[in-house]
Order: structure tokens, then C-alpha cells, then sequence
């Protein structure tokens, strides 16, 4: 099942899904797995005791692919249309996502977006702005021990919430880690503007890209610098919540659900690492940890196996409470060497102050400039055709407009004395007495 990422209205906090119908070579259906060293990994690990929370668009708990596995929590849109056959089909998918990697973990469904057909879906706005806070606080208070994020805000000026950032930071100092989809907006071809997107733009959380089969990034990914790491993207075999069947969806939603499935594993084998534990695992056995990081794909697709190795020799930090040193903090690379071929995205909002900041500095100075030179005029002016001791006189291309305006209020200035002028004869007399 596949969707696109759709534009919502200015100022309204708005997300939207993350996957994308991008036209790609098709890999086989199951690819994903192996590509991530799934198989060999559930030899360690399945999931077992672990609750990823998916906070999407709703799930269908009576689909084959989730029953028995997958319960629903509150519906943070206060709707009442889990009865329409629009419902929950991205969140279906991707709870199946999580399902394929980590089989024997639980998946807990919490609703705070709308599917693209839903007829109330409305260009993606949100009946509640603080559905996406909610459900993170939810799903942290209610056992989860993953959260993982197929959704992202698709508009210039607030993306960015506050409280979203808040609830993040509870959940990290919980021990819960958190997973997000960067977003498909990444293919310039398609006139795509490759924009910045939360919730996988707040720091502490775990920033995915779609990859395809040879491990390259889907030309639809976004490409930002805050991308930890990737996950296959492309036709991917997941559940289709209008029939009991599969079928092929792509984007970097289907990703963030796999990397979140990953991350079951390994927090079901080692309950008492943290999230930064956990994303540095993911990040040190990702295929080209090691040749260095790529904003397109971070420190490249996951490995599972690899992970969990890695995970056993780890010992367990002390986890951090809100206000210490360290909470909220982005655990990701310096120096991300994009390609200058790709823009990171902007932040739109600050590029709009920076705009309205340098038109005021620019008519101030002009204004100065302006200033200066009429000043400049006057002094000019002044010394035109001036007779000693006598009255100014203005040269005739002077219009009358560039007189001097005589301000009632103001006191004339006493006439300056000339040292080098000889006093005037009293009338009628001439030559002046010597």
C-alpha cells in the first residue's frame, strides 16, 4: 500500500505519511529481510517482551498479518470510523513492518493522523494539534518499549512543536526508543524540495532513510543531515488492510517500521540499554559505518545480527531524567559531507526572519545613505556665492524646492564675526576713511 506525501495548510500542524509511490526496479517481495540480516538475527532474538507503539493512521487488529499480536489504544483524533474500510491502512502496513522483523513482539496502535482516503483527511491537517504529543506520552506511560514514527509535518512554518519535543524527551528519559521516518521528499526530478520534517528532525530520535536493494538510497529519501541510518524502501511486502492479503509498498515509512522492528530485537535481548545505546549499535554495524557517513543514508542499512552482537558487549548507562546534561540530545555525526548536489532542506521559518531582518537593514541603510548625502547638499549649498558680510546667494540651478525651510521655533544664529573683514562706511561715504 503506498501513499503520498501531501501538503497541509500554513500554521495548521499538519503531518503527513511518509511512504512514497516512486517508481523503482522491483525487487523480489521478501528482500527486506535478508538485506538487513533478519533471519540469521532471529536466532538471537524475536521480539519477545517488547511493545512497539506504531503511531500512525490507526491499525486493524483483525487483519492476519496482526491478530493476536497487535491491540489499539485511544484514537487521539476522537473519531468514531474504525468501522470504514478507509481505516487504519497505513498503520495496518506498518505495524506488519515491525510484525516481519520482530515476530514475537507486541505492536500497540495509536491513531494521530488520517489515511489519504479518508474523506476528512483534508490535505493531512490535524483535528487535534497535540494528538502526536499525546500518543508519545500514551504510549511511554503504557508500556512501550519502541515508538516508531511513519509520519512527518509537511509545511513551511510549524513543523516544529514544542510540546511534541517535550513528550519525546519524556519517553528517551524513560528508556524508550524512538524511530522516524525523514520523509520523501528527496527526488528533485519529481519537484520535490528535499524540505526539513518532524517528528525525525527532533534530536533523539532515530532518523531512517529508505534504501534499495544495492543498498543506495531510494531517489525519493530525503536527504538531511540528521539521518542516522537506512532501511530498505522499495517494493516492500507488507499488509493490506482491504483484504486478508500482502501487497508492495515503498517510501520511507515501510523503513522507519523496519528499523523499529530491528530495534525490538534488540531491546527485547538487552532490556537495559538506553536509546543512545541502542541507535550507536545501529549506527557502528550499518553497512558503511566503517567508509564513513553519508547524509543520504547515514552510516548506511541496518544489520541486525551485526546489532546484536554488538549489543552484548555493552554495558548499560544510567538512563537520564528530564533537565539533566544530555536529555533531548541528538547523538549523530559532525561534519555530514551532503553532496552539493542535494539541498539538507531549510528551515523556512528562520529563512522568513532572516529576509525580513535584511530588508530593515537595507532600508536603514539606505535611509543613512540618504541622510548623509542631503546633509552632504545643505553643506554644499552653503557655500555657494556667499558676500562677505552680506547675504547668502543661492547659484540659479538651485530650485527653489532645495531652499532651506526656516523653522518658526528656532532662534537665529548670531552672525559670525570675520577677523579679515573691514567694517562698512556709514551711508554715503566713499571711499571708506582710512
Amino acid at each position: 500500500m503506498s501513499k503520498h506525501i501531501v501538503t497541509g495548510a500554513l500554521l495548521a500542524a499538519t503531518l503527513t505519511l511518509g511512504t512514497a509511490t516512486t517508481a523503482s526496479a522491483a525487487p523480489p517481495h521478501g528482500w527486506e529481510l535478508p538485506a538487513m540480516s533478519v533471519p540469521a538475527a532471529h536466532a538471537i532474538s524475536q521480539g519477545e517482551g517488547v511493545t512497539v507503539a506504531v503511531i500512525d493512521t490507526g491499525i486493524r487488529t483483525d487483519h492476519p498479518e496482526l491478530k493476536g499480536r497487535a491491540t489499539e489504544g485511544p484514537d487521539f483524533l476522537k473519531a468514531n470510523d474504525k468501522s470504514q474500510p478507509w481505516y487504519g491502512g497505513h498503520g495496518t502496513a506498518m505495524a506488519s513492518s515491525v510484525l516481519d522483523v520482530a515476530p514475537r513482539a507486541k505492536v500497540l496502535g495509536l491513531r494521530v493522523i488520517r489515511d489519504e482516503d479518508d474523506p476528512n483527511y483534508q490535505g493531512g491537517r490535524l483535528s487535534n494539534p497535540d494528538a502526536l504529543s499525546q500518543a508519545i506520552a500514551y504510549a511511554t506511560d503504557h508500556g512501550a518499549d519502541v515508538i516508531s514514527m511513519s509520519i512527518g509535518s509537511r509545511k513551511s512554518f510549524s513543523g516544529y512543536q514544542e510540546g511534541d519535543l517535550k513528550a519525546i524527551d519524556y519517553a528517551l528519559s524513560k528508556g524508550v526508543t524512538i524511530l522516524g521516518a525523514v520523509g520523501n521528499l528527496g527526488d528533485k526530478r519529481a519537484g520535490h524540495d528535499n524540505a526539513i520534517s518532524y517528528p525525525s528532525a527532533y534530536p533523539g530520535v532515530i532518523t531512517v532513510a529508505a534504501s534499495t536493494q544495492d543498498g543506495s538510497r531510494a531517489s525519493f529519501s530525503s536527504v538531511h543531515s540528521y539521518i542516522d541510518i537506512a532501511a530498505p524502501g522499495v517494493a516492500i511486502n507488507e499488509a493490506d488492510s482491504r483484504s486478508s492479503g500482502r501487497t508492495s509498498g515503498e517510501g520511507t515509512s515501510t523503513a522507519c517500521a523496519l528499523a523499529a522492528g530491528v530495534s525490538a530485537l534488540i531491546v527485547s535481548k538487552y532490556p537495559d540499554l538506553t536509546p543512545r545505546q541502542v541507535e550507536a549499535v545501529l549506527e557502528r554495524t550499518a553497512s558503511h559505518a566503517t567508509r564513513g557517513y553519508s547524509a543520504e543514508t547515514g552510516y548506511g542499512v541496518i544489520n541486525a545480527e551485526a546489532a546484536l552482537q554488538a549489543a552484548a558487549k555493552l554495558t548499560p548507562e544510567e538512563k537520564v531524567t528530564i533537565g539533566e546534561t544530555g536529555t533531548g540530545l541528538h547523538f549523530g555525526p559532525g561534519d555530514d559531507g551532503t553532496p552539493k548536489t542535494y539541498s539538507q532542506g531549510v528551515d523556512s521559518f528562520m529563512v522568513g526572519v532572516s529576509a525580513v531582518g535584511a530588508l530593515i537593514t537595507l532600508f536603514l541603510l539606505l535611509g543613512g545613505f540618504w541622510l548623509f548625502k542631503s546633509g552632504r547638499r545643505v553643506q554644499a549649498q552653503g557655500s555657494w556665492g556667499v558676500e562677505s558680510g552680506g547675504p547668502v546667494a543661492y547659484a540659479q540651478s538651485v530650485p527653489p524646492s532645495a531652499l532651506p525651510q526656516q523653522n518658526p521655533y528656532q532662534q537665529p544664529a548670531p552672525p559670525q564675526h570675520n577677523p579679515y573683514q573691514q567694517p562698512a562706511p556709514p551711508p554715503g561715504q566713499w571711499p571708506p576713511r582710512q
